[in-house]
């Protein structure tokens, strides 16, 4: 178990992002949907990685979901052909490669580190099937184990639950073929149990994906989860009145027990690939009949992020930008934009409404952050920890710049309780600088979705103007005098209103500061 997860961690490392430049390319051609499937899988030892890639594609409108499922398809066959390579008696190759993995690793190329993980972990499989198959030879000697066993062969149903239920609990449907490999190695499970189990594998391998859908914001998400099963929990219906033929089916492509359980599986994977690969578009149609796109019962719901998407770190980090980027956005069309109207207004309406979005932007802030934390967590590559670094820095500026404007808002609010309003004349003051940061602003959220280096380079360029107008209102507003024909309370209301515009000035050059630092954080000087 311990070497399939090595294998995969470096395998996703090595080659995620290769695969995910590559499947880019193959969006437009559903025949090569099955294909990929498979390639993809083989790399990330993981039937779950492969959904969580293929739904990121689907939710970004780059392929169907008639596409994904094909993927899906073919994830199940790649899992297959995964599980023929533990069939060869490899061990002395296995050795090999713990070898040369361990060479690679003092390589000073981050990328060839990765491949000998990967190496080390496939070789430790081998390693680690040895020794289970020496260890269950003395189980021979016990009856209790034959007649379990046998009843297994004689119950397909209660072996279909016994595959289904450790292929759950172990998470591995890898693993669980390396347990069975070992006790078919010392002839302890007939081919009879096999199948069955095989059966059972199949669906066990769904139910956490399955599981974790429940939860997914993604309704394409639960879409490709439930097909998942659905496919292994039809298909096993279909061949189940056929045990005895798919038994003999197996048997004659080998004579080798090991390689009958390997057969077994691929045998049953290609089989649904060609039942159900056919009807995808009519089932996924089917799906999104019976699963509508969910309506958002509130503001606060997630586009892209997945908690699924952990298990592919560089799918995960794809996602939480393009989500801190949606929240860029909305920070800039729900708070910045309004603010004049907020301001200059008699009624507290607007404003309560950008306070109101603002505790919003704390809650995806929180959550965000939360996700970025786990994230962290996982087996990242350096270039994959500092891009995890730079998205938090940007999340915590966003959240910054929404505190900033709303205590521009709470000012306002405290203005309005003491019956004073904001004259149009005193606004005109503040419409300069308001124009030069809210237009910095849109353009760092057009570096950031770009990327651009250069637009990220002309944000940075426009601060010390803004710095050198905030200067100017400031000494402007504190150097005005009351006029001479205003009473005391009146002058009183003057300087209220006087240093509430001081405090507003200061407020945006605030939110310019914050801009500027994730302009740095694009031209990486952050």
């Amino acid at each position: 178990m311990f070497g399939v997860q090595t294998t995969a961690d470096g395998l996703q490392k090595f080659a995620a992002n290769r695969l995910r430049r590559i499947l880019l390319s193959l969006t437009k051609r559903t025949f090569l949907a099955v294909l990929f499937g498979i390639v993809m899988t083989v790399a990330f030892q993981s039937s779950a990685a492969t959904t969580v890639l293929v739904v990121e594609f689907v939710n970004a409108g780059l392929m169907t979901l008639g596409q994904a499922l094909g993927i899906v398809l073919g994830s199940a066959v790649g899992t297959s052909i995964a599980i023929q390579l533990l069939a060869f008696k490899m061990l002395p190759i296995a050795l090999g490669l713990i070898f040369i993995g361990f060479i690679l690793l003092w390589v000073r190329v981050k990328q060839w580190k990765h491949l000998g993980q990967a190496l080390i972990g496939f070789g430790m499989v081998f390693v680690g099937m040895s020794h289970m198959s020496g260890a269950s030879a003395p189980l021979k000697n016990i009856p209790e184990v034959y007649i379990f066993l046998a009843q297994l062969a004689a119950q397909p149903v209660l072996a279909i639950i016994v595959g289904l239920l450790l292929t759950t609990v172990i998470q591995s449907s890898t693993a669980v073929f390396a347990i069975m490999m070992s006790l078919a190695g010392q002839r302890l499970l007939p081919l009879g149990a096999v199948v069955p189990l095989v059966l059972g594998v199949h669906i066990g391998g769904t139910v956490m994906a399955l599981l974790s859908s429940l939860t997914a914001q993604k309704t394409d998400a639960k879409r490709a989860a439930i097909a998942n099963t659905g496919y292994k929990v039809v298909g096993t219906i279909l061949v189940f009145p056929f045990l005895g033929q798919f038994v003999w089916l197996v048997q004659w492509t080998t004579a080798d027990l090991q390689r009958q359980v390997a057969n077994a599986h691929l045998v049953f994977a290609l089989f649904m690939v060609i039942i159900f690969f056919p009807f995808n578009s009519l089932i996924a149609k089917t799906l999104k009949r019976l699963l509508p796109d969910r309506q958002a019962g509130g503001n606060r719901i997630f586009r892209y992020l997945d908690e699924s998407s952990l298990e592919v770190p560089a799918i995960a980090l794809t996602q939480a930008f393009q989500e801190i980027k949606g929240l860029g956005r909305g920070i800039y069309d729900s708070m910045m934009r309004p603010l004049p109207e907020a301001l200059l207004a008699e009624r507290d309406t607007l404003a309560l409404e950008i306070t109101r979005v603002e505790k919003d932007v704390d809650w995806y802030h929180h959550h965000i952050s939360r996700f970025l934390v786990g994230l962290s967590k996982r087996g990242l590559t350096d270039e994959q920890t500092e891009e995890n670094i730079n998205a938090q820095f940007i999340l915590k500026e966003l959240e910054y710049i929404g505190d900033d404007i709303n205590s521009m808002v709470t000012i306002i609010l405290k203005v309005h309780r003491q019956d004073l309003t904001l004259p149009q004349a005193e606004w005109e003051g503040l419409q300069e600088i308001y124009a030069k940061t809210a237009a910095n602003f849109a353009r760092v959220l057009e570096a950031l979705e770009k990327w651009d280096t250069d637009l990220a380079a002309e944000v940075i360029r426009e601060h010390p103007e803004i710095l050198r107008i905030q200067r100017s209102l400031q000494f402007t507003a504190l150097a005005e005098n009351p006029r001479d024909d205003l009473g005391g309370d009146d002058i009183r209301d003057e300087e209220k209103l006087r240093y509430a515009k001081v405090d507003l000035i200061n407020l945006f050059y605030g939110v310019d500061e914050h801009v500027v630092n994730i302009a740095q954080v694009v031209m990486g000087i952050a």
